[in-house]
């Protein structure tokens, strides 16, 4: 296994292990009307957040023009190797930012591990909404309010909120959008065809799971959901941070060390 799918596979673990996605997703699999059509809904939304915030990342890093960029294009040898001599400001700042960006979400889980923090759920009275939600609430208060787990919807709208739900844990949330992005950024310095479609799908399989689990526990268990959550939020309370912690420091190392090797001399 090459360094780069090592790279990808962590920050797919990393998805993989975010509590907010699988909890959030139960809960909206214990739609008390259509679990299992609010459940598969989700899931959708999940996958196309997933595709979009990588599709983020495979953008910039065509977009920074790289050395691997330009071997992928067809450039010639001898010149892909004098541009990785001397390096891009624009390479070495896209890989910094994201460097960055994982040593501080990184630096959070580990904060949280040794805190023990509990995890957000929106399903109890007592949960206090994030800073962001906040605000979309008072902007955009008709919006937001079908978002409450207690809030009589038809049918067609449960599924909707499901979906947009997905969407946004997955595609916008502050805490997986990075991750996404730098996965999209790495898997295009994969300059080998093969070894790229390898990292496309590791990472595709590895990070949708969160998202399609509660349509799966509704087709085998319906009704499991609400235990499913219980389960799950103990043992990612003791042992999940940390190990998406160590995940996320050793990425963001990785790539700090391609930003090194790109920063201009």
């Amino acid at each position: 296994m090459t360094s780069h799918i090592a790279v990808v596979a962590s920050l797919a673990l990393a998805i993989f292990l975010s509590p907010e996605t699988l909890v959030l997703g139960l809960i909206i699999a214990s739609d008390k009307k259509a679990p299992r059509l609010a459940a598969f809904a989700f899931g959708i939304g999940g996958i196309v957040g997933i595709a979009f915030a990588t599709g983020i990342g495979l953008w910039l890093a065509h977009a920074s023009a790289d050395t691997a960029d330009a071997a992928a294009a067809g450039a010639a040898a001898t010149d892909a190797a004098a541009a990785a001599s001397h390096g891009s400001w624009s390479g070495f700042l896209v890989r910094a930012a994201i460097a960055a960006t994982l040593l501080v979400i990184g630096l959070y889980r580990a904060a949280n591990a040794f805190r023990h923090k509990p995890i957000p759920d929106m399903s109890k009275e007592d949960h206090k909404p994030s800073r962001l939600r906040t605000w979309l609430t008072r902007h955009f208060p008709r919006l937001m309010h079908q978002f409450d787990p207690g809030v009589d919807l038809p049918t067609w709208r449960r599924a909707m909120r499901g979906g947009l739900a997905g969407f946004a844990v997955c595609g916008l949330h502050p805490k997986v959008f990075p991750l996404a992005i730098a996965a999209g950024h790495q898997i295009w310095q994969v300059t080998d065809r093969s070894e790229r479609g390898l990292c496309v799908l590791v990472f595709a399989v590895i990070s949708v799971i969160p998202a399609v689990v509660p349509a799966i526990i509704e087709i085998f268990s319906p009704g499991a959901s609400g235990r499913t959550k219980d389960a799950f939020e103990r043992i990612m309370k003791v042992h999940g941070r940390w190990i998406t912690a160590t995940l996320l420091l050793a990425a963001a190392a990785f790539v700090a060390h391609n930003a090194w090797g790109e920063l201009p001399r």
